[in-house]
């Protein structure tokens, strides 16, 4: 996958891209700056973003963890947490056994939660829109798989952007936080799971029990499908 633009550079952030550049429907592409996808950012990384002056910011983690373990924006006036996990899915390898497992279990739970995520990207104010959770892996990748779908990204093309992730992120540094080798174990195997196919699959599934991602979320009640195309995509 290439794309016209570089990625964002904060310090501290190691899975932080902008989406700008992808091919969308009708021949035309994401707006870079439009779409920017991270990993919790660091306190070292708050200015770097700030002076984008950002139209929202999006925490897709529990409030329990924001609680824990809070963002370093979480004072910006763009900032908003709209966890995509219920609060009976707080450990998310516990929802299923692959990863794909994982993101049907997180669309079939979370539609309304999901929905409410794109219904504020789509009514934000001007300026960028930033998406995190923790690791900005999984719950940051399906939700931003959703909006690239929505704004007819080729599904080959959001599976590589999911897949970057892996090349991005330090198992290492996973692993060392875990409290024994069976959760190693684990976590290695799915984390060899974040790859293009594990995404393919979720967006085959997205469109086979639901009729794709537009038909998904209007299920919750968006209605915001020509609102963010417009906001995401140029000619």
């Amino acid at each position: 996958m290439s794309r016209a633009i570089p990625g964002p550079s904060w310090p501290g952030c190691v899975n932080a891209r902008d989406l700008g550049g992808l091919p969308a429907a009708g021949g035309g592409r994401i707006r870079p700056g439009a779409l920017l996808r991270s990993e919790l950012p660091p306190a070292s990384a708050a200015e770097a973003i700030s002076a984008l002056r950002p139209g929202l910011i999006v925490d897709l983690r529990l409030p329990a963890e924001c609680e824990t373990l809070p963002s370093p924006l979480s004072a910006h006036p763009a900032y908003r947490n709209i966890s995509v996990l219920g609060p009976g899915d707080s450990v998310l390898e516990r929802m299923a056994d692959t990863l794909a497992g994982i993101y049907r279990a997180m669309l079939d739970r979370g539609t309304a939660r999901i929905s409410a995520v794109l219904a504020a990207i789509a009514a934000a104010p001007p300026g960028p829109v930033l998406l995190h959770c923790h690791s900005g892996k999984d719950r940051t990748g399906v939700v931003a798989a959703i909006a690239l779908a929505l704004a007819g990204v080729p599904a080959r093309h959001i599976a590589a952007d999911y897949a970057e992730t892996a090349r991005c992120l330090s198992l290492d540094d996973h692993l060392a936080a875990l409290p024994d080798e069976a959760a190693r174990l684990r976590s290695r195997r799915l984390f060899a799971e974040v790859t293009p196919a594990t995404m393919l699959r979720t967006l085959a599934y997205l469109d086979a029990r639901y009729g794709g991602p537009e038909s998904y979320l209007t299920r919750a009640g968006f209605t915001g499908v020509a609102a963010l195309r417009a906001r995401l995509t140029s000619a």
